[in-house]
């Protein structure tokens, strides 16, 4: 079965919008991964790197006053706050780490250090500390010193020797156990020894580390940028077409219509611009055309009153001259100048309903229908649900000529004996008057083309049966010179209705 979802322009330029985000987005990760594919060594050469070496200064500035032993104990408030992992690698015991270490770690954390103690110059020699060479007992990181940690001056000239800490190495580690960092920190010894290095290793769960590792703000604000950027960039472009296609929608629609009055606003030279000139220009050739159809069957209807009249006048005349063996065929000839005139006479009235300016006031409507059902439908079985307090803004003469014409067409299509009703019903700035009957109705197929001059549905029928085709489009155009509109309908229970939508006389303005 074929769909019958459309969508609409504005969604189709969306559409490609969001597949040209999706393009920038893939490119995107793309990027990411190809600069993560370097290794993630890449990024320390970046903001990552100052952001490490900068948690590598504060480690240092917060364990250079305490003894080996505490180092690890000191840096617990800095990961805590960065929501990391951090400690002091010792090479010679991988195992006293708090956290396991992956096997790759271990090997870049073993070649992260210098292979042997850099001397100090002699400018830079502090007063002697003391030093063990090994750990304690066998295990845990060299000590500096045997006796209390560093304080006062002595301290303070230790952190102004103290160079700056250095990000070595930033890996995962295998298995997916998290993101490593290693952080090279180097302390001034005692009077001419070489300097102690250490490294220190931090651990993530995610690449972020909290912002050290890889801060994803800057991407994230550079990707709401760009599509800032693009929507900038295609917004007013998708909403001139769409508003501008929007203009020719109306006006087209009201070329249906029947208003050729079209006004679109200028669009520089493009072919929306061009298909707007094009839709002014066949508006105002088929005003052209309409008003001079209008003015012709009506000067047309016009000129043929005299000459009929003459025409029946002589009939008169010849009427009582004739004898009456040839009266039947004078008789005939007179009953053909007779629907010539009912002809002529719908030409006119339609003629007029099409020029003739309307007339508008406010109009009760109940009983403006009940005169014309009286006059025109005395022998059909009328049934009334039209509240005697309505009013409707309407010209009183073109109403009447609409209203009659329905109840004539039942007449003469559902039968003189017809079941006929008219309900009014009362909306928010408008009154829809319905007029439905019993009869045999019409073919679906022919409903939209109803109120066309001059068309009848069923085309075998004669003018008997079918009448002129002018009743119904006639009834169209007094209504909308009323300033209201029409429709036709075939009921669940069958027949067939006509709806007057009318402006009710508190909301409707009067049409010149």
């Amino acid at each position: 079965m074929k769909s019958r979802w459309h969508a609409s322009l504005i969604i189709k330029v969306l559409g490609w919008l969001l597949l040209h985000l999706l393009v920038l987005l893939a490119a995107f990760v793309g990027f990411v991964a190809w600069q993560l594919g370097l290794g993630l060594d890449s990024l320390l050469s970046g903001a990552a790197g100052e952001r490490l070496r900068a948690f590598g200064d504060a480690a240092q500035a917060v364990m250079i006053d305490k003894s080996p032993g505490e180092w690890n104990q000191a840096l617990q408030p800095l990961a805590t706050a960065k929501n990391v992992a951090a400690a002091i690698y010792d090479p010679a015991f991988p195992k006293q780490f708090p956290l396991k270490i992956p096997a790759n770690v271990i090997h870049r954390a073993n070649h992260a250090l210098p292979p042997g103690p850099e001397p100090v110059p002699e400018d830079r020699r502090g007063p002697p500390l003391g030093r063990v060479p090994g750990p304690p007992e066998g295990r845990g990181p060299p000590r500096l010193d045997d006796g209390p940690p560093p304080t006062g001056l002595v301290a303070k000239d230790l952190q102004e020797r103290t160079p700056a800490a250095q990000a070595v190495f930033l890996l995962r580690g295998e298995g997916g156990d998290g993101y490593w960092a290693g952080i090279h920190l180097a302390f001034p010894g005692r009077r001419g020894e070489p300097m102690h290095h250490h490294l220190l290793l931090i651990r993530s769960a995610q690449l972020d580390g909290s912002g050290m590792f890889f801060d994803l703000k800057p991407w994230l604000w550079g990707g709401l940028a760009v599509l800032a950027l693009s929507l900038a960039f295609w917004a007013p472009f998708i909403f001139g077409i769409t508003r501008y296609l929007h203009r020719l929608t109306v006006a087209t629609e009201g070329i249906a219509g029947g208003n050729f009055e079209v006004c679109l606003p200028s669009r520089g030279r493009d072919e929306l611009a061009a298909l707007g000139h094009a839709i002014q220009a066949m508006a105002a050739r088929l005003d052209l055309l309409i008003s001079g159809q209008k003015r012709f069957l009506g000067d047309a209807a016009h000129e043929l009153c005299a000459p009929l009249a003459r025409l029946r006048t002589g009939l008169g005349i010849l009427e009582m001259t004739l004898p009456d063996s040839e009266q039947q065929r004078l008789a005939a000839i007179d009953a053909e100048a007779a629907e010539l005139a009912t002809l002529i006479e719908e030409i006119l009235a339609f003629s007029r309903a099409k020029n003739r300016p309307a007339q508008v006031r406010d109009v009760l409507l109940n009983p403006l229908v009940r005169d014309v059902a009286a006059r025109e439908a005395a022998t059909l079985h009328l049934t009334f649900d039209v509240p005697p307090q309505l009013h409707v803004t309407a010209d009183p003469a073109l109403l009447t000529r609409a209203i009659a014409n329905i109840l004539r067409n039942a007449a003469i299509h559902a039968g003189p004996s017809a079941q006929v009703s008219i309900t009014a019903i009362t909306h928010a700035d408008t009154i829809d008057l319905t007029i439905s009957d019993n009869g045999p109705g019409v073919a679906p197929a022919e409903l939209p083309r109803l109120f066309e001059p001059f068309y009848r549905p069923d085309r075998s029928r004669s003018r008997d049966t079918g009448g002129c085709g002018l009743g119904l489009a006639i009834v169209r155009s007094a209504i909308e010179a009323c300033g209201g509109s029409t429709s036709a309908s075939l009921p669940a229970s069958g027949g067939f209705a006509v709806t007057l939508t009318l402006p009710t006389a508190a909301t409707a303005e009067p049409l010149a």
